[in-house]
């Protein structure tokens, strides 16, 4: 459930941008959570060749597969200016801080795919080279002219968003088993901690554009907040869900396509004349999870979305193939 926040969270900046009231609030923990969980649910010991077909499967393709898409999108955009289209489609093929709708948010999808490779490859070290790795990729991000994020497919930023994945797989590990009671309420003084730490002064994050606020201090305000989340939710809100398995799942598997989608789709609003910037939240999440089911209730689904074809067709593939003559 917390995912599915995460994901709307993701929305709800893009919709609103400079404007929201108080998005330093949300800048704080918005990105850093995606990572976070990353760590917080990683399962130790997999090969490093298992992580990279796993992540290929699920991120690498759809990243690719919408990325074509965009790219007729693009083309689509700029026939009043042809001379537009070439620079969108360099900008939105090279990846990372460059990329501007409607590749708007893939950076994520494709560092996200990065930082998990690095982790698992760091596997074979002591975790405290981990650490120094990523400790250096925040000194790289406090470099002007946001080097890491002009990397190709913004690859250089899974060397400070190591950071947050080693912060998830530590509190899932070391820190979480330690307060035995009174979760929700740790969770809740935790979050409150990291909101009152902007209020007073500390700067936000963008980490698209390799901006890590104030070294140190602000990557562990994020950290500090994404952790009072995940206490919460674990908490109170999964009491609050039980019986509701399903559904949530269902939203959660279509992450991706949302994600990779929604960018074009704000842009199309505005096109269109959806200008406010309340309707453009709303109709940007309902319009973007209603494709992500769709896609992920047809045979479409692992190239687009990442997720395994649904059972419904894998079970009419399996009944045609019977009816093929083998071959001689």
């Amino acid at each position: 459930m917390l995912r599915v926040v995460s994901i709307v969270a993701v929305v709800v900046g893009h919709s609103y941008g400079s404007r929201l009231p108080g998005g330093e609030y949300l800048e704080i923990w918005r990105m850093p959570l995606f990572f976070f969980l990353t760590g917080y649910f990683w399962t130790r010991g997999r090969s490093v060749g298992h992580e990279i077909q796993g992540r290929w499967k699920t991120l690498g393709v759809p990243y690719l597969v919408w990325a074509v898409i965009m790219s007729v999108a693009a083309w689509a955009w700029t026939q009043g200016s042809p001379d537009d289209f070439w620079p969108l489609m360099a900008s939105g093929w090279y990846g990372g801080s460059g990329q501007t709708p409607p590749w708007w948010a893939f950076w994520f999808i494709s560092v996200l795919f990065f930082v998990a490779v690095l982790r698992r490859v760091l596997e074979q070290v002591p975790v405290q080279v981990a650490w120094g790795v990523a400790v250096v990729g925040l000194v790289l991000s406090m470099l002007p002219d946001s080097m890491l994020g002009r990397t190709p497919l913004g690859m250089g930023l899974a060397l400070p968003c190591l950071f947050f994945v080693l912060a998830g797989e530590f509190f899932r590990y070391e820190i979480q088993p330690r307060i035995p009671r009174y979760r929700a309420l740790t969770g809740a003084v935790a979050v409150v901690l990291g909101l009152t730490a902007v209020r007073l002064g500390v700067e936000p994050l963008n980490i698209k554009f390799s901006g890590f606020g104030t070294f140190l201090l602000s990557p562990v305000v994020g950290i500090v907040t994404a952790a009072g989340f995940v206490l919460i939710f674990s908490t109170v809100v999964n009491r609050l869900v039980q019986g509701m398995t399903r559904p949530v799942n269902a939203l959660v598997r279509t992450g991706t396509v949302v994600v990779l989608f929604h960018g074009w789709l704000l842009a199309t609003l505005v096109d269109e004349g959806v200008t406010q910037d309340g309707a453009k939240f709303v109709l940007t999440v309902l319009i973007s999870w209603a494709v992500g089911l769709a896609i992920n209730a047809s045979p479409l689904s692992p190239w687009l979305s990442g997720v395994p074809q649904p059972s419904w067709w894998t079970r009419f593939a399996g009944r045609t193939n019977r009816f093929v003559l083998p071959a001689k």
